[in-house]
């Protein structure tokens, strides 16, 4: 059995982008998260220690923010996609939305970001 997990609206402020001032001011990025496991033996359990739990995505998201400054969104998902796939074998597939809702764009706009979907 696969089950998912989810995290909403991880806000942060941050020094990614293509442009110098994004690297210089920064700007408010929101991360969504879902990670597929099989939660099963946690919940047979009640045992937290035999799942991923909310708090260390949390801090996963923002260890990769922390760890460089990306220029694109694509490669700041991917990284945090990635960690999560690499400390816990138990996550199956991983689904990153970064959210840039002051993406230096000359026009109106509500939000923009990119999905990715990373498995094993």
């Amino acid at each position: 059995m696969i089950d998912r997990v989810f995290l909403r609206g991880v806000e942060l402020h941050a020094h990614h982008g293509l442009h110098e001032e994004e690297a210089r001011l920064g700007q408010r990025f929101i991360v969504d998260m879902d990670w597929w496991l099989d939660t099963g033996p946690a919940a047979t359990h009640d045992d937290y220690d035999r799942t991923v739990g909310y708090e260390k995505v949390f801090a996963i998201i923002h260890e990769a923010s922390n760890s460089r400054r990306f220029k694109m969104l694509e490669a700041f998902a991917d990284a945090i996609a990635r960690l999560v796939l690499d400390r816990y074998p138990i996550v199956e597939k991983v689904r990153v939305e970064v959210h840039k809702p002051a993406a230096p764009i000359a026009g109106i706009f509500r939000d923009a970001g990119v999905e990715i979907t990373r498995s094993r």
